[in-house]
C-alpha cells in the first residue's frame, strides 16, 4: 500500500505536535512555585536582578519613585505585549508568568516582585528556563527588554511603607 503525497505532509505535522506535547509533559514537574533568591551559580539558563544581587546581567536593578500600583500597571502592560505568555498568579506586589519560546514552546518561568523601600519601589526580576542547560541568552534578553520598557515608562504616585 503506497501513501499518497498528500498524506506524507501529515507526518511532519504529527511529529511536531507530538514533540510539543512531550516538551510540555517533561517541563510540567519542573515548574518553579516561587521566586528563587538567585540563580544556581553554574546556571546558563537563568537571569536574576534585585537590589541585593544580580546574575548574568550588567544592568542596574530597577527602582522607581512611584506607587507600587503604578509600577505593577507598567508590568502588566509589558506582559500584555509579550507573545506566548500567560500569567500564572499575581497580587498587588508580585506577578508570576510563564513565557514560551515561539517555535518549540519551551516554558520559562518569570517572577517579578515589587517592594517599597525608602520611598522607592524596588523591582526584583527572575527568569529561568525549565528545560536544558542553556537558554541561548533568551532570559538575559527578556530582562534587557523588560528593563528598557520599564525604564521608558512614566509612573505616578508615591511609595509609602
Amino acid at each position: 500500500m503506497e501513501l499518497s503525497p498528500k498524506r506524507w505532509i501529515l507526518f511532519p505535522i504529527a511529529g511536531y505536535i507530538v514533540l510539543l506535547l512531550v516538551i510540555q509533559l517533561i517541563a510540567m514537574p519542573l515548574t518553579l512555585e516561587s521566586m528563587p533568591e538567585n540563580c544556581p551559580s553554574d546556571s546558563q539558563n537563568c537571569a536574576h536582578s534585585s537590589q541585593s544581587q544580580s546574575f548574568r546581567t550588567e544592568l542596574v536593578p530597577l527602582s522607581f519613585n512611584a506607587s507600587i500600583e503604578s509600577v505593577m500597571q507598567g508590568i502588566e502592560e509589558w506582559e500584555d505585549d509579550l507573545w506566548f505568555s500567560q500569567i500564572v498568579s499575581s497580587n498587588e506586589s508580585a506577578i508570576n508568568l510563564v513565557h514560551r519560546t515561539p517555535l518549540m514552546q519551551f516554558p520559562d518561568d518569570v517572577f517579578i516582585s515589587l517592594e517599597c523601600k525608602d520611598g522607592m519601589v524596588d523591582v526584583s526580576f527572575h527568569s529561568q528556563s525549565r528545560l536544558g542547560k542553556g537558554d541561548l541568552g533568551k532570559n538575559v534578553d527578556r530582562f534587557s527588554q523588560f528593563h528598557a520598557e520599564m525604564s521608558a515608562k512614566e509612573y505616578s504616585g508615591s511609595c509609602t511603607q
